[in-house]
């Protein structure tokens, strides 16, 4: 008689671990759109382009900016998004305990 011992299969990745990889992805596609918006803004000023087209630029090089943040946020976890309430808190004066 024979007892076959079970083969031990290497773990599959959680879906934290797949998620999170995901989330890298989508954070460096989303860096590249964000350094490519600035780039354009700061050619844009070079050319001297017109004013509603210059607010246009800028106004898309922020918006990709904070999906940058955003994006790697949620690549890092919350506690990126607690620590950055402490700061404005810091910043603006709210949240202080009056005297």
């Amino acid at each position: 008689m024979t007892i076959e011992t079970p083969v031990a299969t290497p773990d599959k990745k959680s879906i934290l671990t797949k998620g999170r990889g995901f989330l890298i992805a989508l954070s460096i596609a989303v860096g590249v759109a964000a350094v490519a918006a600035w780039i354009a803004l700061g050619v844009g000023l070079y050319m001297d382009v017109s004013r509603q087209t210059r607010i246009i630029l800028a106004v898309v090089a922020a918006v990709a900016t904070e999906a940058l943040f955003w994006s790697i946020a949620a690549t890092l976890g919350l506690s990126v998004l607690e620590a950055r309430k402490r700061i404005w808190k810091k910043i603006t004066g709210r949240g202080r305990a009056e005297a």
